[in-house]
C-alpha cells in the first residue's frame, strides 16, 4: 500500500482551517499538487465514472493509463510545463427545456482537476456554511430536505430562489481574489487559473471562457461552492439581523380559555370544565402574527435555494430585495421569472423536485398532564406526480396516458430487461423514501412501470397479449434465472436515506489507496508496464457467456478497469487471448 504525507499534509490542512478559519493558508501547496501518490488517489477518485471514456478533443481517454504516465504528469506540475487542454462543448437538453453545455475535459486535466478539487476540499469544507448540501461530503439531496423539515417548521412564507446561468455567469476575477485571500501560494492559485482559462472547442472553433466554470468539470462544484460561499455569509447575517424573540406570544383566546379552565376546576364545574378543554384544544395556541417573534431559515443545494420566513409578506419581499441585490453585486442575475415567494399554509413550493406545504390534519396527543392536547401542524414533504408521470413519459414508459413499451431495451435478455425496470423504479423509491404521499407513488409506479415491461416481454418473446406474459412468466415476470420484477412495499417511511460517501473516507487517511506501481505483480510481474484496461459498462450479465477471460474477471469484481501490462494490453484490444501471450513468453 502506499506510504506517503500527501493524506497526514490534507489533514493538516483540514485542521488548520478548523482551528483558524480567518488566517490564510501559507503551506507550500504547489509540491502537494505533483505529489504522485496524491495524483495516484485522484486518480482512483474518478476512474469508475462513466464520463470518463467519453474523449474530450483527442481520442485519448482513461483507457492505457499507467504510472509511468503518472510520473510525467507530475513532472510537469513540478516545472510548471503543464497546460489544461481546451475541452470539447456539447449541448444536453434539459427537462425544462433548453439545452446545458457541458464540456467534456482530456483524462489528465481531469485528474490534475480531481487534485486541486481534493486540497480545496481539505480547505474550505471547514469552511462552508451548515446551510449549504450541494456538492459536499457526506451532504445530499436528502440532507437539505431533512434540513428544511426540522428548521422550517415555523416558517409562513418561502423564497424559491433560482439564478439564471449559475455556473456560467462567475465572474473569474472575484473568484480568484477569494481563493488568493484564503490561499497564498501562487503558483497552486496559477494553476487554477490555468483551468478557468482553458476554453474549449465547439464546431471546430475555439472559445475562450470570460466569466463562468465548465459544467462538467472535476473541480467546477467545489469553485462554485466558494463563490456561493458569500451568499450564505450575507444570508447568515440576515438571518442575525432578522430573528428577533425567544418564543412567540399565545392568543388572546388560548390565555382566556387557560384562566376560565382553572376558575372551572377550582369551583367543580366538571361538566363546563370538560367543554373549555374540548374548546382549548381545538384552537391555536400560538400567535402566528406576533410582531416580536421573527424567524429566517435557509438552504441551499448547488445554485437551488430556499429561505423561508416567518413574518409578513413585505418582510419576505424586503429579504427577496437585499438577496437580489447581493447577487447583482456578485455577477449573479436572480430570474424574476422562476423566483417567486409562497405562502405555504395555501400552497406549496417545490425544491429539489419535493412539493413543500403546510400540513391541514390536526392530530393530538396526551400531554404529561395526562390531557388531551393538539399538536402543531407540521411541514408535509410531496412527490409531484405530475412531474413523475411527466419523466416517465419523456423517456418513453408512458404514452398518451398509457404505459408503453420502451423499445430501446427490446434487444436486452430477460434478466436485463427485469434488471433495467427495478433500476428506474428503485431510483424513484429510494429518493422519494422520505415523501408523505410515498404509498401513491409507489402504486402509480408499479402499475406504469410493470405494464410498460409486460408489453415489451410480450413484444420480444412474441406472445401478443398481455395476459399470455402473465400465464409465462408468473405474475411478477420471472426470468429463467429467477430474476423477478421489483414488489415494494407501500408503507410511508419518514427517514431520510442520507449515507455517507464512501470515496470521500479515503481523503483523510481513514482507507489507503494501493498505487499503480503495486499492481504490477498482478498479471506479467514486474518486468513489464502496467496499464489500466477501461471499459465503459459490462457487456454481459452472465460471465460463463465470456470467452475473453479478462472480462470474466472483470464482471465477476464488477469493475470498469483492470490493470493489465502493455502486451497484453495492446492483445486485449486485438482481440488476442491472454492465454495464447503467456504460452509465448513461456
Amino acid at each position: 500500500m502506499v506510504e506517503s504525507n500527501a493524506t497526514s499534509r490534507l489533514d493538516g490542512l483540514r485542521t488548520r482551517s478548523i482551528k483558524f478559519p480567518n488566517l490564510p493558508i501559507d503551506k507550500n501547496l504547489h509540491s502537494l499538487i505533483y505529489d504522485v501518490n496524491l495524483l495516484t488517489l485522484a486518480y482512483h477518485n474518478i476512474k469508475s465514472n462513466p464520463g470518463n471514456m467519453t474523449p474530450g478533443i483527442t481520442p485519448e481517454t482513461f483507457d492505457g493509463i499507467s504510472f509511468e504516465r503518472i510520473k510525467e504528469l507530475s513532472e510537469r506540475l513540478k516545472n510548471e510545463s503543464f497546460q489544461f487542454t481546451p475541452g470539447r462543448r456539447v449541448n444536453i437538453p434539459k427537462p425544462s427545456g433548453g439545452t446545458r453545455p457541458l464540456t467534456v475535459a482530456p483524462p489528465m486535466d481531469k485528474i490534475v482537476q480531481e487534485a486541486m478539487r481534493i486540497i480545496l476540499e481539505a480547505i474550505y469544507e471547514p469552511l462552508f456554511q451548515e446551510s449549504s448540501h450541494g456538492f459536499r461530503p457526506n451532504r445530499s439531496c436528502h440532507t437539505a430536505l431533512k434540513s428544511i423539515s426540522q428548521s422550517f417548521m415555523a416558517t409562513t412564507w418561502i423564497i424559491e430562489g433560482d439564478i439564471s446561468k449559475c455556473f456560467d455567469s462567475f465572474n473569474h476575477n472575484l473568484l480568484m481574489s477569494l481563493i488568493e485571500e484564503k490561499i497564498l501560494d501562487r503558483r497552486f492559485t496559477r494553476l487554477i487559473w490555468k483551468s478557468l482559462r482553458a476554453g474549449y472547442m465547439q464546431f471546430s472553433q475555439y472559445q475562450h471562457n470570460i466569466i463562468g466554470t465548465p459544467q462538467g468539470s472535476v473541480i467546477s462544484p467545489i469553485l462554485a461552492n466558494i463563490y456561493l460561499n458569500e451568499l450564505d455569509k450575507y444570508i447568515a447575517t440576515l438571518k442575525t439581523e432578522f430573528n428577533r424573540g425567544e418564543k412567540a406570544q399565545r392568543t388572546h383566546i388560548s390565555r382566556s380559555l387557560e384562566y376560565r379552565i382553572a376558575k372551572a376546576k377550582a369551583e367543580g364545574h366538571m361538566n363546563q370544565l370538560k367543554e373549555l378543554t374540548i374548546l382549548r384544544s381545538t384552537l391555536p395556541a400560538t400567535n402566528f402574527r406576533d410582531p416580536n417573534y421573527r424567524r429566517l431559515s435557509y438552504v441551499r443545494y448547488a445554485d437551488d435555494w430556499v429561505i423561508g420566513i416567518r413574518g409578513t409578506y413585505q418582510e419576505a419581499q424586503t429579504i427577496l430585495d437585499k438577496v437580489s441585490k447581493l447577487c447583482s453585486d456578485i455577477n449573479l442575475d436572480v430570474s424574476e421569472n422562476k423566483t417567486k415567494i409562497t405562502n405555504i399554509n395555501s400552497s406549496k413550493a417545490l425544491f429539489l423536485g419535493t412539493l413543500i406545504s403546510r400540513s391541514h390534519h390536526t392530530k393530538y396527543f396526551i400531554n404529561y398532564r395526562n390531557i388531551s392536547q393538539r399538536g402543531s401542524l407540521k411541514l408535509r414533504l410531496e412527490v409531484p406526480i405530475n412531474r413523475v408521470l411527466d419523466k416517465l413519459t419523456n423517456v418513453g414508459f408512458i404514452k398518451s396516458g398509457k404505459s408503453h413499451p420502451r423499445f430501446i431495451w427490446l434487444h436486452h435478455n430477460h434478466d436485463q430487461i427485469i434488471y433495467l425496470y427495478n433500476a428506474v423504479f428503485r431510483g424513484f423509491i429510494n429518493y422519494y423514501s422520505f415523501a408523505h404521499n410515498y404509498d401513491r407513488l409507489v402504486s402509480i409506479l408499479y402499475l406504469y412501470l410493470k405494464q410498460s415491461c409486460v408489453k415489451l416481454l410480450a413484444t420480444k418473446f412474441n406472445l401478443g397479449t398481455m395476459k399470455k406474459v402473465y400465464e409465462k412468466f408468473g405474475n411478477l415476470l420471472e426470468s429463467p434465472k429467477k430474476i423477478k420484477f421489483f414488489k415494494p412495499s407501500y408503507k410511508i417511511t419518514f427517514k431520510f436515506n442520507v449515507k455517507a460517501n464512501p470515496i470521500i473516507t479515503s481523503l483523510y487517511g481513514s482507507k489507503s489507496i494501493a498505487s499503480l506501481e503495486e499492481l504490477k505483480s498482478s498479471v506479467c510481474g514486474s518486468d513489464y508496464r502496467v496499464e489500466m484496461h477501461h471499459v465503459r459498462v459490462m457487456k454481459d450479465l452472465n460471465p460463463k457467456k465470456m470467452e475473453s477471460y479478462i472480462d470474466k474477471l472483470m464482471v465477476k469484481a464488477n469493475r470498469k478497469q483492470i490493470p493489465l501490462c502493455r502486451s497484453c494490453h495492446m492483445a486485449k484490444h486485438k482481440g488476442i487471448e491472454l492465454s495464447k501471450i503467456r504460452n509465448k513468453r513461456k
